[in-house]
This record gives C-alpha cells, sequence and structure tokens, in this order.
C-alpha cells in the first residue's frame, strides 16, 4: 500500500513543490517529505511525527524570501506552504 501527496504553488514565477510519500508493506514503512524550488529538492526528511517543518530559501534578484512547509496529521495528512510566513497553497490551516 501507499500514497502520495503534492502541494503546488507559484511564488513570483518560481515553483514550489511539497511532496508527501508513503509506503507499506508487511515488512517495512518509508515516510519522505521532500521541498522542491524550482525543480531542486532544497528539504528532505524521512522523520516521522505528527508535525513536520521543511525549509529553504528562494532568491528572486536581490531578495531572499523563506519558504517553509508544514505538514501535519496521522490518518490523513495535510499540509501548506508558506512564503516569508504567509500561507500561499495547501489544507493546513
Amino acid at each position: 500500500m501507499q500514497q502520495e501527496k503534492i502541494v503546488r504553488a507559484m511564488f513570483m514565477g518560481h515553483e514550489i513543490v511539497a511532496r508527501e510519500f508513503w509506503s507499506a508493506t508487511r515488512d517495512s514503512f518509508v515516510n519522505e517529505v521532500t521541498l522542491a524550488l524550482d525543480g531542486v529538492v532544497v528539504d528532505r526528511t524521512t522523520e516521522l511525527s505528527r508535525t513536520l517543518r521543511l525549509s529553504g530559501t528562494l532568491v528572486d534578484r536581490d531578495n531572499r524570501h523563506a519558504v517553509e512547509v508544514v505538514v501535519g496529521g496521522m490518518f490523513f495528512v495535510r499540509m501548506k506552504i508558506l512564503v516569508d510566513g504567509r500561507k500561499i497553497a495547501g489544507n493546513l490551516r
């Protein structure tokens, strides 16, 4: 059994993608959450927790923007993407 959830957002012409994937068999369980900025994975975790946070930085000309992904939930995974502390995508409050 496996499941994948992807949340995408565009910010000032840059693509932000948060991906949560898990796979379970009788013998193993794999969980991975990644944050990609413009197609490059900038943060990744395989940690199991009720709430996970990933972060990266987008550079747009001379401006730097803090990007954060928050993943929450146990049975129903919810995610949100924040840029400079403001939610721009996702279904997590």
